[in-house]
């Protein structure tokens, strides 16, 4: 708050006459600062005061401290009946390392022990990757992961108990937290066992009769093997459970009740969405009603918590899903519309995409509504303009798709995808099937490069063109390396330069091995003369002729490419070195090329990654030399220092989808900075031109991704609507073969 915020506050309070109380979510040296001169006008903080906060207030009471083991925490010395996750409190890396070798496990979980909620909390499964965690938070608790249990619908039991002044809130009504990734995103009546909570009831209470709060608190518990383990502590914290449990206490009674967050629409007023409530029969009235829909808080475009009250839980999730239809206003849904057209209609397919909460280019514009024509993005359209549109959507047979509720971004360009399959190094059965259609859809990729890999036996260049050029005529962008790991390459038309030239869907030499023992060990000769083929080659197509090179785990790392630099003509801008998040040596050594002026890509499936990029930035490194990409329906390999295979296991096509979130809900990036390296940085580096933006003559190729999870709504390819919430396109021979699709 500033000072404005701070002297309106004061006003408001000493003008009024009346009583106020100070209630803190957290309780920071900000906030004891803020409420000092508001005290002084007679306000009361509702809080346990600064000394109790820093003994109680954070995560490190769940564990005992690696570096004092012989120590009990603060739960053992209140009550050492009490569950909690086999863990140790961290404060640097050597402290790290000492719990990880102490819990003797392969997956932990990292959390900030004064992070709120999931804020923070980061899952390993290698000692490598653990390594590189940086503390951007502080101390953490190291835990062993133990698979929590599940409700019928999957969602993670996750029991909460909220206090007030050392009393339980909600009587005998207990709620569970609906959990979404890390993050919980409401409460509904909780599912454990009464067993499960009588226990952890008694652990709560015994927690509140050793600490002794005079202010509020909560604990949260998760159901492991059917016990009651307690994974989390609010003390000292009032949240937005509190609100729901109060308002349960006060106003519902014995009836169901779901409550919610969500972050309502900056141009939907309260008041609004109140009088929808009524005219749809749905407000609940406190006090009257006996089911219905009420929002507890409401701050637009920034956060809101909303409750259904029903006779039963089934009921509840009805009201819940018209609420969400009343705050978005509409679920974007393409509306068909009839009219005119005929055969123009299929050769000259418009779409209006109106409402967006916001466009990103991928920066981000002052834009709501974009028009496609055909497979292109012809218009960036303004209020007066889309709604001149919309009048005559009929007449010109335009299909109106409503992004209310949702950002628009470009479809992802992923540069690393095994179209035919990949894998292999454990014989023919470890062969992993090859991309479908909707699969690639389903993971937010409108453009696709294929790639061979160890197997270019089994798997050939021939199927690899044709399997791009299926996926190209079902509705995605698809193009391909041509080579595999081995050298020389394998070509379809006897040379790489002619591949290049020839093939269209070509556009340059990938993934060649180098510091692998699964490559050919190219020499010097080798590497040059296949990098001046692609160089040649992508002169004469006017294509970006790369040569896209696997690294391993082998200490040369870069140096073959830089040795091609230094003694040849080639300039550093024709390689693309891929996995340079692999280990912390190559990360420094990808950091080392970047400034030599090179290309830079990472797969996006480890925290690895993250580390990469994070480390790339505070170093000032051009972001925009960086790719983020998947690998995905390759094989994922782990060898041991023998370079014996010890794991193996396919990759999915979510993972670029994974990666936005993690940036941008863990790591805080905004997504103008997450945005390129699966978009624009792609489409430049490997000259595909209309790919990886979204402007007047660009492809028409969108995500519609919902504003508050970031979860893909809707898929956009080349303007045809190829995935709704309920549809994905899945092709000639697809499970919707002979289905229309949901347009115009």
């Amino acid at each position: 708050l500033d000072e404005e915020l701070l002297g309106r506050l004061k006003a408001l309070i000493g003008d009024s006459g009346e009583k106020w109380t100070l209630v803190p979510c957290h309780v920071t040296e900000g906030f004891l600062r803020l409420a000092r001169p508001l005290v002084e006008l007679g306000a009361v903080v509702y809080s346990d005061d600064a000394e109790w906060i820093q003994k109680y207030a954070n995560k490190s009471i769940l564990h005992r401290h690696v570096r004092t083991p012989d120590t009990p925490s603060v739960i053992e010395q209140v009550d050492s009946a009490i569950r909690v996750a086999k863990g140790y409190t961290c404060s640097s890396m050597e402290d790290l390392l000492e719990a990880y070798r102490l819990l003797n496990t392969r997956t932990v979980v990292v959390r900030p022990v004064h992070g709120a909620g999931g804020e923070g909390t980061v899952f390993f499964n290698e000692l490598e990757q653990l390594r590189m965690y940086d503390f951007p938070q502080g101390d953490v608790n190291l835990e062993e992961w133990a698979e929590p249990d599940k409700a019928p619908d999957g969602i993670t039991l996750s029991p909460t108990l909220q206090y007030c002044e050392g009393s339980i809130l909600g009587g005998a009504r207990s709620f569970d937290q609906v959990m979404v990734a890390n993050a919980c995103m409401g409460w509904r009546r909780s599912l454990a066992s009464t067993s499960f909570l009588k226990n952890a009831r008694r652990y709560a209470q015994s927690i509140m009769a050793g600490a002794k709060p005079r202010g509020p608190g909560g604990f949260d518990f998760v159901s492991v093997n059917g016990l009651a383990v307690l994974a989390d502590v609010d003390l000292g914290q009032f949240n937005e459970a509190h609100c729901a449990v109060m308002f349960q206490q006060a106003h519902a009674g014995e009836q169901a009740m779901f409550c919610w967050k969500f972050r309502p629409n900056e141009r939907l007023t309260v008041q609004t969405f109140w009088k929808r409530l009524r005219s749809s029969g749905c407000a609940f009235v406190p006090g009257k009603s006996k089911e219905g829909i009420f929002p507890v808080s409401f701050l637009r475009g920034a956060s809101g918590l909303f409750v259904a009250v029903a006779k039963d839980d089934l009921s509840c999730l009805a009201l819940h899903e018209k609420a969400k239809n009343l705050l978005m206003a509409n679920t974007p849904v393409p509306v068909p519309l009839q009219g005119g057209g005929g055969a123009n209609k299929k050769r000259f397919r418009m779409t209006l995409v109106k409402n967006a909460e916001a466009v990103f280019l991928p920066e981000s514009v002052d834009v709501k509504h974009l028009l496609l024509a055909g497979t292109q993005v012809v218009g960036l359209l303004d209020d007066e303009a889309a709604a001149r549109l919309e009048a005559v959507s009929e007449e010109v047979a335009a299909m109106v798709v409503d992004a209310t509720g949702c950002v628009v971004v470009p479809g992802f360009v992923d540069i690393h995808v095994h179209i035919t399959g990949g894998g292999g190094e454990l014989g023919p059965a470890s062969r992993t099937p090859e991309a479908r259609i909707n699969q690639l859809i389903d993971g937010g990729m409108t453009t696709v490069v294929g790639v061979l890999g160890t197997d270019c036996v089994s798997r050939s260049l021939e199927n690899l063109v044709v399997k791009a050029r299926a996926l190209t005529e079902e509705g995605l962008t698809a193009y391909m390396w041509t080579g595999a790991y081995r050298n020389p390459p394998p070509t379809i038309t006897g040379s790489v330069r002619r591949d290049i030239v020839l093939i269209e869907q070509c556009l340059g030499v990938g993934e060649m091995a180098i510091s692998d023992h699964r490559g050919s060990q190219p020499d010097l000769r080798m590497l040059s003369e296949v990098a001046a083929e692609c160089r040649v080659g992508g002169m004469l197509a006017g294509k970006a002729g790369l040569l896209y090179c696997h690294v391993g785990t082998g200490p040369g790392m870069l140096e073959p490419l830089r040795e091609v630099v230094r003694r040849t003509e080639i300039p550093i801008t024709t390689f693309l070195p891929t996995h340079m998040e692999r280990n912390e040596a190559l990360i420094a050594d990808a950091a080392e090329w970047l400034r030599e002026g090179g290309y830079v890509d990472l797969t996006c499936r480890s925290i690895k990654a993250l580390m990469a990029l994070k480390k790339f930035d505070n170093e000032g490194l051009a972001l925009e030399r960086v790719i983020v990409s998947s690998d995905s329906f390759g094989s994922l390999p782990t060898y041991d220092e023998q370079g014996r295979l010890v794991r193996y296991r396919a990759a999915d096509a979510k993972a670029m989808l994974q990666f936005l979130w993690k940036m941008y809900f863990q790591e805080l990036w905004p997504l103008e900075k997450i945005l390129p390296l699966v978009t624009s940085n792609p489409a430049r580096i490997l000259k595909l031109p209309g790919k990886g933006g979204i402007g007047v003559g660009m492809d028409a190729d969108l995500l519609l991704l919902d504003r508050n999870t970031l979860q893909l709504k809707y898929v956009i390819a080349k303007g045809q609507v190829v995935k709704t919430p309920k549809w994905t396109h899945a092709g000639m021979l697809g499970r919707d073969a002979g289905i229309p699709a949901p347009a115009a």
